[in-house]
């Protein structure tokens, strides 16, 4: 990126942070921060209201922003497909308020940009095979987040009882084709995972809470040190045959894949997962085209399963 990209990107990234550190700028643009500081006193020079120093950090003076920008096309087609995928992944008021900041970002591209993203448009398709419900608090939740206000909540536990929780949230995410609150809940006086699709009703209070949480990256690396320190991880190598290679190289990260050897017709990979009845389950389908070298466990657990289901069928 050439200074002039480079001191322009700078001014647009600093319109979307009430204060940025030279450090976090120069690991944005993979710069010195000596450089970050002659790209600042560019900006300055040119008139541009930067408030802040060396050490401290930078922000734009309240009030000054840059007129519209036009788009690069790449950049367009971007947004376009990040469209599509929350159009899938997000409920009904998220979709409409990212059409509505679409129209408003398509009103500004040049005709030849609208042309190419009108095809993009019917060019790109998220599959609609994850049976992910429609969630209607996504954006409350959000807004809750963002102002730090406390958020009453019914819950629908796993075994059908509800309960109600006042809680303080500290971030929301998706895995597995699932939305997850995570919040301090006041009643238990501790950081729990609220499943979205099991919230029957929430509402934002208006009381503001004031407590420094953790935050949602330590939270969820907390959950996963905790997760490991109480499973214990086997060591599984399986090989499988070209004629139902294409099968298992679909969901073997999912079983913990770590690592393969390819042969003249055959492939010998290697996992790490804690179920080994899990592993075993997944290796019926299969057949004599999968052959598990280890564990011993496995392979016996794997006899133990054909024969069963060889009784079940006579």
């Amino acid at each position: 990126m050439n200074k002039f990209d480079r001191v322009f990107s700078i001014l647009i990234l600093l319109q979307t942070r009430s204060i940025l550190t030279a450090k976090d700028i120069a690991e944005r643009f993979e710069i010195s921060v000596r450089t970050v500081y002659r790209d600042i006193n560019t900006l300055k020079s040119a008139g541009v209201p930067i408030i802040g120093d060396p050490g401290i950090g930078y922000s734009i003076m309240e009030g000054y922003r840059l007129p519209p920008m036009m788009f690069s096309e790449e950049e367009a087609s971007a947004l376009l497909t990040a469209e599509k995928f929350i159009g899938k992944l997000t409920d009904s008021k998220t979709q409409s308020n990212y059409r509505n900041a679409m129209i408003k970002i398509k009103s500004i591209l040049r005709n030849s940009e609208k042309q190419s993203l009108a095809k993009l448009d019917d060019a790109i398709a998220i599959s609609d095979d994850n049976n992910w419900s429609d969630q209607t608090y996504l954006q409350d939740m959000f807004g809750s987040i963002a102002s730090k206000k406390i958020m009453k909540i019914e819950y629908r536990k796993i075994d059908g009882a509800t309960t109600q929780r006042k809680v303080e949230a500290i971030g929301c995410y998706h895995q597995y084709n699932a939305w997850y609150l995570i919040a301090f809940c006041l009643a238990r006086k501790d950081y729990r995972t609220f499943k979205v699709n099991r919230i029957v009703d929430l509402r934002v209070l208006d009381q503001v809470f004031n407590t420094e949480h953790i935050s949602l990256q330590e939270y969820i690396d907390r959950q996963d040190a905790s997760w490991k320190e109480d499973k214990r991880f086997h060591t599984i190598e399986i090989v499988f045959k070209f004629s139902l290679l294409e099968y298992a190289e679909k969901r073997k990260y999912y079983f913990g894949f770590i690592d393969q050897i390819v042969r003249e017709d055959e492939v010998q990979m290697k996992f790490l997962n804690t179920s080994l009845d899990f592993v075993a389950r997944w290796l019926l389908q299969f057949g004599d085209q999968a052959t598990v070298l280890a564990p011993v466990e496995l392979i016996d657990l794997m006899q133990s399963l054909t024969e069963r289901l060889y009784k079940h069928y006579h």
